[in-house]
């Protein structure tokens, strides 16, 4: 996983961000809360896709007339 961070504020805004003060710790709050919601999303879209391809095996698996096992097989 790469991640990428681009900051654009003046010296004095760059000091108030990382010389240890209240606003540090709240510049921290929100990284992390914008860090867990990416990766939250981007698990839940993987487990989404993982959904999709299980549910599209087990239907080929059931219905494909040459598997020989479900419904459609020739037995």
């Amino acid at each position: 996983m790469n991640v990428r961070i681009d900051i654009e504020c003046t010296p004095e805004e760059f000091k108030e961000l990382f010389i240890p003060s209240e606003k540090q710790a709240e510049f921290a709050a929100h990284f992390q809360q914008a860090m867990m919601k990416g990766m939250q999303e981007a698990m839940m879209k993987g487990m989404q896709q993982a959904m999709v391809d299980g549910m599209q095996q087990a239907f080929k698996q059931q219905f494909n007339p040459f598997a020989g096992g479900g419904r459609g097989g020739r037995e």
